[in-house]
C-alpha cells in the first residue's frame, strides 16, 4: 500500500502538519532570511502557527533563527528535496496524472502541488520539474523549438548544466518589448545551459504576409531558419489566458471581441482554443502552431494557475502525445 495513503488514512491530522512544515520549508529555503511575519502572509498560516511550526523545526536542526530572519540549516537543504519527491508522489497526485494522462492521451503529465497565480515559488517548483523533463528530452534530439514567456524563461533558468549539443531555435517571432522573455533570447539561454547552438527567427509575430514572403525572398539564412525551425523533434511551450495574449500581440479590440464571442479561453504558439479544444484562430504563416504541432516527435506544455485552467484544457486537447507540467 502506497505510504502516503496509509498515513493520509490513519492519521489525516499528522499529514496536515507534515505538510504545512514542508510548505514552510520551502518558503525559507527560497526567501532565506525572512521573517515569521513574512513567512505568515506567505504561507496563508497564522503567525501563531508559523512560530510553533519554526519551533519544531528549528529544535529538529532544520531552521535556525537569527535577527535577520529565519534560515535552513545544512541539514534541512540536504533533506528538503528527498521531501519534495515524497510529496510529488503523492497517492492523490499519481491518481490525477494517470487520469489526466488517459483521458488527454499523454505520454505524461507533471503535477506540482499549489497555485502558481496566488504563490510565485510554485511556478518556481514547476519550472524546476519541467527544466528536469526538458532536460532529458533535449538529450534524445538534434533540433528543438522554445516560445517565449515568463514560464518559459523559468525553464531556461532552471535547466541544469549538459552538454546535449543540441540545436534550439525560438518556435515563433518575436513578441512584446521585454527582451528577457523574447524566444529568441529563451533559445540562446537554453542553448547555452547545455553547450548547444541556436539560430534566431528576426520576425514579428503579427507580420504580414506579403511583408513576411519579401523577407524570406531576400534574407536566405532567415528562411533556412524558419523551415528548420518547423520539422524540430521537441517543441516546448507555454500556454496562455487568450484575452491576455490577444492584448500582448496587440490584437484591434475588434478582434478581441470576436474572440471573446467565440469564447476563446487559451493561448498557445499563435493558437486560440476554447475549452473543448476547438481552434478558433492560428497564425501559422511561420513557425510551429497547434495546427501542425503533430508532426514533431516531442511536445512538451508547461503552464499553471487556476486563472489558465480553462485554456490549458482546451490547447492540451490539441496535443495528442505530448507531455505536460502544471500547476
Amino acid at each position: 500500500m502506497d505510504t502516503v495513503y496509509m498515513l493520509e488514512k490513519i492519521v489525516p491530522d499528522v499529514m496536515g502538519i507534515i505538510r504545512e512544515r514542508y510548505m514552510l520549508l520551502r518558503y525559507i529555503s527560497e526567501s532565506e532570511p525572512i521573517g515569521r511575519r513574512a513567512l505568515a502572509t506567505m504561507s496563508g498560516l497564522s503567525e501563531r502557527v508559523v512560530r510553533a511550526h519554526v519551533d519544531v523545526l528549528r529544535r529538529s536542526g532544520m531552521v535556525h533563527c537569527t535577527t535577520r530572519g529565519i534560515m535552513m540549516e545544512v541539514q534541512g537543504k540536504r533533506i528538503l528535496p528527498d521531501i519534495v519527491n515524497y510529496f510529488l508522489q503523492d497517492y492523490r497526485l499519481v491518481e490525477m496524472r494517470q487520469a489526466i494522462c488517459q483521458y488527454f492521451g499523454l505520454k505524461e503529465v507533471i503535477i506540482v502541488p499549489g497555485d502558481s497565480d496566488i504563490n510565485p515559488l510554485v511556478k518556481e517548483e514547476m519550472a524546476r520539474q519541467a527544466a528536469i523533463l526538458v532536460s532529458d528530452i533535449l538529450g534524445k534530439v538534434k533540433c528543438a523549438v522554445v516560445s517565449g514567456g515568463s514560464t518559459m524563461a523559468l525553464v531556461a533558468d532552471c535547466l541544469p548544466l549538459s552538454r546535449s549539443h543540441t540545436m534550439i531555435l525560438p518556435a515563433r517571432g518575436s513578441m512584446g518589448n521585454i527582451v528577457e522573455l523574447q524566444a529568441n533570447t529563451i533559445a540562446a539561454g537554453i542553448a547555452k545551459k547545455i553547450q548547444g547552438s541556436y539560430r534566431m527567427i528576426h520576425l514579428p509575430e503579427e507580420i504580414s504576409e506579403a511583408a513576411l514572403q519579401l523577407m524570406l525572398k531576400e534574407d536566405v539564412q532567415l528562411q533556412q531558419n524558419v523551415t528548420l525551425a518547423q520539422s524540430a523533434q521537441a517543441v516546448i511551450f507555454g500556454i496562455g489566458r487568450a484575452d491576455l495574449m490577444a492584448k500582448k500581440r496587440g490584437l484591434s479590440k475588434e478582434k478581441q471581441q470576436w474572440l471573446q464571442q467565440q469564447r476563446a479561453c487559451g493561448e498557445a504558439l499563435g493558437t486560440y482554443c476554447t475549452q473543448t479544444g476547438r481552434i478558433i484562430v492560428a497564425n501559422n504563416k511561420f513557425g510551429v502552431s497547434l495546427l501542425n504541432i503533430k508532426k514533431h516527435a516531442y511536445i512538451i506544455a508547461v503552464a499553471g494557475g487556476t486563472q489558465k485552467k480553462c485554456g490549458d484544457y482546451g490547447c492540451i486537447k490539441c496535443v495528442p502525445y505530448g507531455y505536460f507540467c502544471y500547476r
